[in-house]
């Protein structure tokens, strides 16, 4: 056990406390990001946004992601960046409560940069936290910090349509006071939490010990762009499969969104777990296979019947996400805070991309074309993820093959 693990160890309450608060500010940030595609059918049907200007809405949030998340992770690996955390949340809440203020679309986008940048300020340096705090049982303890985003990402939706049901987009400052409330609950406890650990002289979490492995770096984040291409693909265009295909209201897109993503937060939880007791290589691949049927079956359902399909993909989605994160930090250990934000901000850039494509597809070709398209998506994850090798830095007894591999 490395020196701060050991540290971790003795000190476990402070620990756990300090890793929910992190999960618990994951939440509400992602919340925002979660709210933000819920407005999607919103801004659909009161401001009448083509496909492919929702695909530019989905790919201006994915690019603010993708620019200020290694930026911050860069700066948290030379400084202390323990500030990002609630200036993040407070900013986010700003970003979601301007979209229901302005009207005109450049502003509209403008917001969801602001949102966006936002949250993208606020996960490297919250993994970096939460991986100190997670000591011994680093796969399944991270999974505690990300299932927060996936809980976030789930409760947004929900609380979108409650709030703009009654007052349409001029609600959404009500979302706001979520993570406005968050960014002093996680800067107090971050705050005792350094005191009492007094990691590095009080600064800054220590950087794992091992060398940089650049070229499966380079791997994992083509698997995890093509990743967040299918899980923000699915977020934007099942809710509008459901409007222009189904007839389905926006409140009731909003309703089979949550589902998605609270099946998703689920997965992130089976996922980290079996990844530490079953293995990592099994987490990355199987549950790529299982979404290539489950996504193309879901254009020839309707509403009720895609229920149960959509609790299956949502487990699936998100089950790789902790061992991901992970792995970027043990491939980069000396730089996890730029192993985090590209891996999160550069791969939510290119999944924008790929959704401003398939919003292109959808308006060609129509709602279940775009489905289809997502459906071919996760083959290309599974065949990144078979090149993946074992990191030099994984610490002993990680699993990494299909559950018969324990290195001690």
């Amino acid at each position: 056990m490395t020196s701060d693990a050991h540290q971790i160890e003795t000190q476990r309450p402070a620990a756990r406390r300090t890793l929910l608060a992190l999960s618990l500010g994951h939440c509400s940030v992602d919340l925002c990001g979660g709210a933000l595609f819920a407005l999607v059918p919103f801004l659909v049907l009161e401001r009448h946004y083509s496909y492919g200007a929702v695909g530019v809405f989905a790919l201006a949030a994915s690019l603010a992601t993708a620019c200020v998340q290694p930026l911050a992770g860069a700066h948290g690996d030379r400084d202390e960046a323990r500030w990002l955390l609630p200036a993040g949340l407070v900013l986010a809440a700003l970003g979601i409560a301007a979209i229901g203020l302005v009207t005109r679309y450049p502003l509209t986008l403008a917001a969801a940069v602001v949102c966006s940048a936002g949250a993208a300020a606020y996960h490297p340096e919250g993994a970096r936290w939460a991986r100190f705090a997670s000591g011994s049982r680093v796969t399944a303890n991270m999974s505690v910090f990300s299932v927060g985003g996936g809980l976030g990402y789930a409760l947004g939706p929900l609380l979108v349509a409650a709030v703009l049901a009654p007052l349409g987009l001029h609600g959404t400052p009500i979302i706001a006071i979520v993570p406005l409330l968050a960014a002093f609950t996680v800067a107090i406890a971050l705050g005792r939490f350094r005191d009492r650990t007094q990691v590095d002289g009080g600064a800054r979490p220590l950087a794992l010990a091992g060398e940089s492995e650049w070229r499966p770096f380079a791997c994992l984040i083509a698997l995890c762009s093509v990743a967040s291409g299918v899980s923000t693909g699915l977020l934007v265009f099942v809710p509008l499969f459901l409007i222009h295909a189904r007839g389905t209201t926006a409140p009731a897109s909003n309703v089979m969104t949550s589902i998605l993503l609270a099946s998703a937060a689920c997965g992130t939880v089976v996922g980290g777990v079996t990844a530490q007791r079953r293995g990592r290589r099994l987490v990355l691949i199987v549950p790529q296979l299982v979404l290539v049927p489950a996504i193309a079956l879901l254009p020839s359902l309707g509403f009720t019947g895609m229920i149960p399909l959509i609790v299956l993909i949502g487990v699936c989605v998100n089950a790789n996400i902790s061992t991901t994160l992970v792995l970027a930090q043990e491939y980069l250990p000396r730089r996890m805070g730029l192993a985090s934000g590209l891996t999160i901000g550069l791969c939510s850039g290119v999944g924008g991309l790929i959704v401003a494509a398939l919003g292109v597809l959808g308006d060609a070709a129509g709602p279940s074309a775009v489905l289809y398209a997502i459906a071919a998506l996760p083959l290309f994850v599974a065949a990144f993820a078979a090149l993946l090798p074992k990191p030099a830095a994984a610490p002993p007894g990680t699993i990494w093959g299909l559950g018969l591999d324990v290195e001690r």
